[in-house]
């Protein structure tokens, strides 16, 4: 399938994004001057990727934002049928690569177009990690866009879907888009340590949920209230 909508403001986001520099050090992912993900995080993508993919069997992964590859490499010891991720950026793609996704040999692919443009294949995936930068403004229109149109046709029945997401709650139009489309959700907590975050943390918590949502049978249907959180 191929997804939408691709603005104007998203094409000039995304070519500025693509004009900074993309440096790997002990720390963490760099975009010029920013740190955008951190090595800290290697257990929080650790929970989402036991909460995907618990209970499956060579699961076939699509992840939206490869960045440091941290998911990734949570992957590498569940025997994954297939890895996907989308990453815009030509540079990021090829630090990721040589440091994580080499390990996985044919099993990987990285597609280098903005998620909007790119074609994905229907009911071809069992779990969908969803972790992107988008324009100021844009972060939720996009977030109900893509679990819409990308997420809900892409996952096959029984499939889950996560995303990042820091702070203690999720907002009402993000529960109200789990709520309509997945059979069932929970959002399960998790704090790094303090003790554990680098000096140049850029993040304003380090207190995150880590949401799972499933997909039943009947596709678009909601099935009742979102989960509490736990």
């Amino acid at each position: 399938m191929t997804s939408g909508p691709f603005t104007e403001v998203h094409c000039r986001h995304i070519a500025r994004l693509r004009s900074l520099p993309a440096v790997v050090d002990d720390h963490g992912l760099r975009l010029g001057d920013q740190y955008v993900m951190f090595r800290a995080e290697a257990d929080l993508m650790r929970r989402h990727v036991r909460h995907l993919v618990a209970g499956t069997r060579r699961p076939d992964v699509l992840e939206i934002g490869l960045g440091l590859g941290v998911f990734a490499e949570q992957l590498l010891d569940v025997r994954v049928g297939s890895y996907t991720a989308i990453e815009p950026h030509d540079e990021v793609a090829r630090l990721a690569r040589a440091r994580v996704l080499d390990a996985f040999g044919a099993r990987a692919r990285v597609i280098g177009e903005p998620w909007q443009l790119a074609t994905l294949p229907t009911r071809a995936y069992d779990a969908i990690m969803y972790d992107t930068w988008p324009p100021d403004g844009y972060a939720d229109a996009d977030f109900a866009w893509f679990v819409e149109h990308v997420a809900v046709a892409c996952l096959r029945p029984g499939g889950r879907f996560s995303f990042f997401h820091s702070g203690d709650a999720i907002g009402s139009l993000r529960r109200r888009v789990l709520d309509t489309h997945f059979t069932s959700w929970a959002a399960h907590p998790y704090s790094i340590p303090v003790a554990g975050l680098p000096a140049m943390w850029t993040k304003p918590t380090n207190r995150f949920l880590v949401p799972v949502a499933t997909l039943g049978d009947e596709r678009h249907v909601g099935a009742g209230p979102s989960a509490d959180i736990r």
